[in-house]
């Protein structure tokens, strides 16, 4: 084994192949860095985001009550306004 390693180290294609495989390795570690880093911070942002989606239903909900009585109360007014349209003739 040490034989092969010490072969690989001295030729030309041994040190590019060592070299391609710490950059894989740096590459990986500054990945899971930043991936355990920002995990924190943007858990708490999609928790806020969360808690502002279901205030924005419920608020969507009331004003669709409220939008439905509207409609009823509109459908009521235009009814008398046609009796007395029709109580003026």
């Amino acid at each position: 084994m040490t034989i092969l390693a010490n072969l690989l180290a001295q030729t030309r294609t041994g040190a590019i192949i060592e070299i391609i495989i710490m950059l894989l390795i740096a590459g990986i570690i500054a990945y899971l860095t930043a991936y355990y880093y920002y995990k924190p911070i943007y858990t708490k942002r999609i928790n806020k985001l969360e808690t502002d989606i279901l205030d924005l239903e419920k608020e969507n909900n009331g004003l669709k009550s409220d939008l439905v009585a509207m409609e009823e109360n509109l459908k009521k007014k235009d009814e008398e306004l046609k009796k007395i349209k029709q109580q003026k003739k």
